[in-house]
């Protein structure tokens, strides 16, 4: 009994490690967004720091052009926010066999995700059967076949329909396809409805029931899935070449066409697709996807829905009839007004900015845009492609501008602020007229640094990367008078100044020394400054300087004011000699601090008496001269008597 469990046990592993091994269908371990490291408040700063350009260009879901550089270009020069594959996606891509023909896909997308600021939602309509765009290139597939929803459950009920969605959920993951339109909510009886292949095929009940079950399927494999079309099409002809009105009433349209739609919203469903249908019972002018009474005041307020709201293609020819019918009115503006939060359309070159003229008006409000970007940013976090890293704002950051002593040159310091960035890539400076004036080194961290001549004129420089997903910084760099001021003795004799110490003096005399300390300075930082303010202010603070009032001798005048008369008398004296001591002391620290006297000083000096103990040693000096010359006389005379 022992060796047949063990027999049983290995042929059950056997058959595991083989079932993983299958490659593209098997089940990766799905990456769940980390809630925990990216924060509402991350992805809100980011918003906040974004231009209003780069908010809209993320509102943008956009066909990829066969010509692969040129979609490049786009997605990085527009900030576009998703993609949506083709069957000429994968057509077009080459490979022998599956394997090469899977990786190729890969990379194509990949290097589109490489192109963008943020990751990109990829799309594509997979709902199986007839809008099948796996289908498209039997290589990618790998021969496999994409049942309907309506063939796969014939074929094994409502656990093969979440099983076949799970699978290609897996595939499209893989392949790096993120967000899948599909599954198909509409639901009608019309059997000769251009819809019906598309949809379940059974009654609002059933298809409710398959939403609530299919949509888990699609989302546990890492996919976002999307209810579509909303509100439903129901009998309504296709929206791709006419216009479409529904005539149906409100009531019956709860009853019966949103209730697949209010399944899938309970499920948690990532995103709702709306329809260009005209539902004439709650706004009979607009198409849906253009109408805010439909996808704001019905899907968003009346139903709840707090996920991703995306139009169907703007470029179908329901939308292109409204337009030419109402003075082509900018459709895109219609749908931001309308509440979607992405839009579908390939003209995003023209759509872009005529969306930031509405918000410039006040047509659209920023805070709206703000909301819309939010949820997009909350999908791709959700799906797990935002990281902290990815959400720091990509950008040539400024932190210190000075200025050379002579003013000829101005060092600008700063950070390329990129957690990718390579050390050796170059940043350039540019001017006002777009030449490249510097080239500067980008070392560790980001870090750099380069001086840039000042002239007599107001220099606007541009510093970038040159890459489209860093943001340039813009700098000022300051006019400089071209006059020779030297203000050199004034720079000198403020850095000597600061060296003092300021218990060493009286509060009083300290506070008038600072108060021309403050007004050297600004002469000194003022570049319209003349020689005759300089000279003045080095005047001005030599004389504070000579003003100081040593804080020892202050005490020592303070108790000499309470002795007896007699000592008083006599500290008259040692007051006289130390305030004469001070003012000589003071003037000798005014030549060493500046380097030179002003006249002023020189003349002030020439007023002085010499102290009591000069007055003493000069004494004795005389007396000392005549003694000598009294004994050279007596000596001569006493040589001459002796002849």
């Amino acid at each position: 009994m022992k060796k047949l469990t063990r027999i049983i046990f290995c042929v059950i592993s056997c058959v595991s490690l083989m079932a993983s091994s299958i490659g593209l269908y098997s089940t990766p371990k799905i990456v769940k967004a980390d809630t925990t490291s990216v924060t509402d408040a991350d992805i809100n700063a980011y918003i906040s720091n974004m231009t209003l350009d780069q908010k809209i260009g993320q509102m943008f879901v956009s066909r990829t052009l066969q010509d692969t550089d040129k979609a490049r270009s786009d997605i990085a020069k527009y900030n576009l926010g998703g993609l949506i594959v083709y069957g000429a996606d994968f057509t077009s891509v080459e490979g022998k066999t599956a394997t090469e023909a899977q990786n190729n896909f890969k990379m194509k997308m990949q290097s589109f995700q490489s192109s963008a600021s943020l990751p990109l939602l990829i799309g594509v309509d997979q709902e199986g059967g007839a809008v099948s765009r796996l289908s498209q290139n039997p290589l990618i597939a790998n021969g496999r076949s994409f049942p309907s929803p309506q063939t796969a459950y014939a074929n094994g009920g409502m656990a093969n329909v979440t099983k076949e969605a799970s699978e290609v959920g897996t595939i499209l993951k893989n392949l790096g396809i993120n967000w899948n339109y599909a599954p198909v909510a509409d639901s009608t009886p019309d059997t000769s409805s251009f819809i019906y292949g598309r949809t379940f095929g059974q009654d609002y009940l059933a298809t409710a029931n398959y939403i609530t079950n299919v949509i888990p399927a699609w989302q546990n494999a890492g996919v976002a899935a999307t209810l579509k079309h909303f509100p439903g099409y129901g009998s309504a002809i296709d929206t791709h070449t006419d216009f479409a009105v529904v005539t149906k009433s409100k009531e019956d349209f709860e009853k019966e066409d949103l209730l697949p739609f209010k399944s899938g919203i309970t499920a948690g469903a990532d995103s709702v697709m709306i329809a260009h249908i005209v539902m004439q019972a709650v706004d009979p002018v607009y198409p849906a996807s253009l109408s805010r009474k439909v996808v704001t005041d019905l899907l968003r307020n009346e139903l709840g829905y707090n996920g991703l709201i995306i139009t169907d293609a703007l470029e179908m020819g329901a939308i292109k009839q409204f337009a030419q019918e109402h003075d082509q009115v900018p459709v895109d503006v219609l749908a931001v007004e309308a509440g979607n939060d992405c839009i579908m359309n390939n003209d995003y070159e023209t759509a872009i900015p005529q969306i930031h003229a509405a918000v410039t008006n006040g047509t659209i409000k920023e805070s709206e845009i703000n909301e819309h970007v939010f949820r997009i940013l909350d999908l791709k976090r959700k799906l797990g492609l935002l990281t902290k890293a990815q959400l720091q704002q990509k950008r040539v950051q400024i932190d210190n501008v000075s200025y050379s002593s002579d003013n000829k040159k101005a060092t600008v310091s700063g950070t390329v602020v990129d957690s990718d960035w390579q050390i050796g890539e170059p940043l350039s400076v540019k001017d006002s007229t777009g030449k490249v004036i510097i080239t500067a080194d980008v070392g560790a961290g980001g870090k750099f640094t380069f001086d840039v001549p000042t002239n007599s004129q107001e220099q606007v420089l541009t510093l970038t990367t040159n890459l489209p997903n860093i943001a340039d910084a813009k700098i000022t760099i300051k006019a400089v008078s071209s006059s020779n001021t030297n203000k050199t003795l004034l720079e000198n004799l403020i850095k000597s100044v600061e060296k003092l110490a300021s218990n060493q003096y009286t509060v009083k005399s300290w506070q008038e020394l600072q108060t021309k300390l403050t007004e050297s300075k600004s002469i000194l930082n003022n570049d319209s400054a003349t020689q005759d303010q300089v000279d003045a202010s080095v005047n001005a603070l030599q004389s504070a300087l000579k003003q100081l009032v040593s804080a020892s001798n202050s005490e020592n005048n303070s108790q000499n004011s309470n002795d007896t008369s007699c000592q008083s008398s006599s500290n008259t004296s040692g007051q006289e000699s130390s305030s004469t001591s001070n003012a000589n002391e003071t003037n000798i620290a005014s030549k060493d601090l500046s380097g030179t006297k002003s006249d002023k000083g020189s003349k002030d000096n020439h007023g002085l008496l010499p102290s009591t103990g000069e007055r003493v040693m000069a004494g004795i000096s005389v007396l000392g001269v005549i003694l000598i010359a009294c004994v050279t006389v007596l000596y001569i005379r006493k040589k001459r008597h002796s002849f």
